[in-house]
């Protein structure tokens, strides 16, 4: 994951990174679409000051080695997510971190969190990184064995960490943001010892003998 600081024109210092998921499963229609435009991986603009952010897909090819200048044409093309204080900007009445691929009538069905920012929990989106020390982790929404609330999965080999309140803005984390997410876990009950397979959040539910 490559990582840059930048100033724009306005002298506003700015933190660029890519994002690549390991997989993406959708789960509806709406969510095809997003999608089709993630799979490949994204950027993320958020200004140093923490007050601004912004997405970009499909990832650029060769961004990290662009100039300053052309890494600020790809902000002025980046969806901009509403900042936590403020309402989100608009464009025609479209949300303006909807990316152009997806059609007019599926913006209504694509499901979005209490704040109001597009929820990419329901793509399914799986994180791969590795931890300090080379263990490599991955991270996606799952739901518990008892088919409780949807819980944030960090596991790696038999070991699992569960959240069950999570940063709604996880998958556009740096590496060192999710390790860091991950030193504030807890371990979960040992997989190799579970009654059952833990299941994505996006599985069909088990069927009971």
């Amino acid at each position: 994951m490559a990582v840059r600081e930048f100033n724009d024109r306005q002298g506003r210092q700015w933190r660029v990174w890519d994002v690549t998921p390991e997989s993406i499963h959708p789960q509806t229609k709406a969510e095809d679409y997003l999608a089709e435009c993630f799979q490949g991986g994204w950027l993320v603009f958020e200004s140093c000051d923490g007050m601004a952010k912004r997405r970009l897909c499909p990832l650029p090819f060769g961004w990290e080695h662009r100039a300053d200048a052309d890494i600020e044409a790809l902000l002025a093309r980046a969806e901009v997510l509403r900042p936590r204080t403020e309402a989100r900007e608009k464009r025609l009445d479209t949300p303006a971190d909807v990316p152009p691929v997806v059609p007019p009538e599926s913006i209504g069905d694509i499901p979005r969190t209490e704040a109001g920012d597009m929820d990419m929990n329901y793509l399914g989106v799986v994180r791969s990184f590795a931890y300090p020390g080379g263990r490599i982790w991955k991270a996606t929404v799952a739901r518990p064995v008892d088919d409780g609330a949807p819980v944030l999965r960090f596991s790696s080999g038999s070991s699992a960490i569960d959240f069950r309140d999570w940063p709604h803005d996880w998958a556009d984390f740096t590496d060192a943001q999710l390790c860091e997410l991950l030193r504030q876990g807890a371990p979960v009950q040992d997989l190799r010892t579970a009654e059952l397979p833990l299941r994505r959040y996006d599985d069909p539910r088990r069927m009971e003998r």
